[in-house]
């Protein structure tokens, strides 16, 4: 049994998550300068950096290359990423953030874009879901590289309320909703990794992608 200073040692090792600031326009959302330590987020950055192993996904919203962390859980030096203390941590500071108790199973994925790949605006309406975390990973890209999350207040251009510069190691979370509606700005220079946090709801009884963690 893993003692609870080992629990803390390693979200400790692993997380940030400090400085939370909660916002509500466009709607209700959290923004953290800092989510991982500064360490794990250069390992992270680095396996995502060499790994070969993703898979193109488009649609009529969206093209990127996407990942799911279920299948590296071999990879021990980003273990750190799907540890349920770790996980723990992070679903319990949302819950403060947000004033809603976000669930103990989360998905956990990672999305990376080339330049002329874009999210068109939309809203993640899926019964199953119900927040999402979006952390940044990079190596300083310029202002001018795309790339930026978008919230907005509507479906149209011109309902854009807030664009999310590309600053590494900072994180946005949202509830998903039919009013939560984002965009990823056109990619213009190189590479946007992302790693993304899904809370799954409890009420769920089955759910269409087994592939999630659970905090502990």
């Amino acid at each position: 049994m893993v003692s609870a200073a080992r629990v803390m040692e390693v979200a400790d090792d692993v997380l940030s998550f400090d400085n939370v600031v909660r916002r509500t326009d466009p709607y209700l959302h959290i923004v953290s300068p800092r989510f991982y330590t500064e360490q794990f987020a250069e390992t992270l950055l680095g396996w995502l950096e060499t790994e070969s192993n993703w898979a193109l996904n488009e649609s009529m919203r969206y093209e990127q290359y996407e990942l799911g962390f279920s299948q590296f859980t071999h990879c021990k030096e980003i273990e750190g990423l799907w540890d349920g203390g770790v996980l723990a941590r992070i679903r319990d500071g949302v819950t403060r953030a947000i004033g809603f108790p976000v669930s103990s199973r989360i998905n956990i994925s990672a999305h990376k874009m080339f330049p002329g790949q874009q999210t068109y605006i939309h809203t993640d309406k899926v019964p199953h879901e119900t927040h999402r975390i979006v952390v940044t990973l990079n190596r300083g890209r310029p202002v001018d590289s795309g790339g930026n999350l978008v919230l907005l207040s509507g479906s149209k251009p011109a309902d854009m309320a807030i664009v999310f510069r590309q600053i590494s190691n900072s994180a946005v979370c949202f509830g998903l909703d039919s009013k939560s509606f984002h965009a990823v700005s056109r990619v213009k220079a190189d590479t946007r990794f992302t790693i993304i946090y899904t809370f799954l709801s409890d009420a769920a009884a089955e759910l269409p992608n087994p592939n999630f963690f659970v905090a502990s």
